[in-house]
């Protein structure tokens, strides 16, 4: 949670340098440019500050809509305004845009340190080439070396080249973690045999596009453990409810173990969180 903290940190930061960096520059850049950068601006921190804020306001995708939206609202019309209107209106609809794409986003996926790296890395990426568009477009060309490549153009470059990087070594501990956790898994199956005894005990595998099993049967008259095995935080779903079994719980990695007692012979309904993904409980 504390990385997330500082990206949203970084996001606000660095949006505000773009500001006062058009501002302080608006005389020299073109209506084309000057559209381009509040478009950009606009777009990428309102994608940014929405999965991050997915992230916080966890089951909440109203309020990181909201908070984003206006922010990238907010970015786009102070970067367009000192260069035209029609560049503050392009930022400020690719901010809303952004904001509902990022919100989603991070709703969706929750936390993981690879999807926050890889944002923050976008993100600097594109500052930087809008920094340098910004530059560009200035007469003045002191920081620029003999073959014309200018310093927040290299700077870019090495931030793209860490977070490939970066990413490559989360990704290849990720695998690693993966496989101890099947071994793991493993064991903590051999002993949960004696305090699942007594119960019919259906494994039903929560994937990135659904369930396993969409239908689980079961039989009546025997007291029901349904477990739900998060394998991966690469998906949308994120809790199992249903209103006919009075039933909302939020599923963590692994184990998520639904004990059902009494239950009479019939069909009973659930689904995820978000209403994308459905599946029933067949009791015969």
């Amino acid at each position: 949670m504390l990385l997330t903290l500082l990206s949203i940190l970084m996001v606000l930061s660095l949006s505000g340098i773009i500001v006062l960096n058009t501002y302080k520059r608006k005389e020299r850049i073109t209506g084309m440019s000057g559209m381009m950068i509040a478009m950009s601006i606009g777009m990428m921190s309102s994608i940014a500050l929405g999965f991050q804020l997915g992230i916080v306001f966890d089951h909440d995708l109203a309020i990181p809509s909201i908070i984003a939206i206006l922010f990238g609202l907010g970015v786009g019309y102070l970067t367009g305004k000192p260069i035209s209107v029609l560049a503050s209106l392009d930022g400020m609809l690719a901010g809303i845009m952004g904001g509902m794409m990022g919100a989603m986003l991070g709703s969706m996926l929750s936390f993981t340190y690879i999807m926050v790296l890889f944002i923050d890395i976008v993100f600097i990426f594109i500052f930087f080439v809008v920094l340098q568009l910004i530059s560009s477009e200035s007469v003045e060309r002191k920081k620029t070396n003999k073959s014309g490549i200018s310093i927040p153009f290299i700077a870019g470059i090495v931030t793209v080249a860490f977070g490939a990087v970066s990413v490559g070594l989360l990704l290849f501990n990720q695998y690693q973690d993966n496989r101890t956790t099947v071994v793991s898994s493993q064991n903590q199956e051999q002993s949960t045999v004696q305090e699942n005894n007594g119960y019919q005990v259906i494994s039903v595998d929560v994937k990135s596009n659904g369930f396993s099993q969409n239908n689980i049967v079961v039989k009546s008259g025997v007291p029901t453990k349904i477990n739900f095995i998060k394998q991966t935080g690469y998906t949308c779903i994120k809790s199992i409810e249903s209103s006919d079994l009075d039933i909302d719980v939020y599923l963590e990695k692994r184990d998520n173990f639904i004990t059902l007692d009494d239950l009479k012979p019939g069909t009973y309904h659930f689904n995820c969180g978000m209403y994308m993904y459905y599946g029933t409980i067949t009791v015969v």
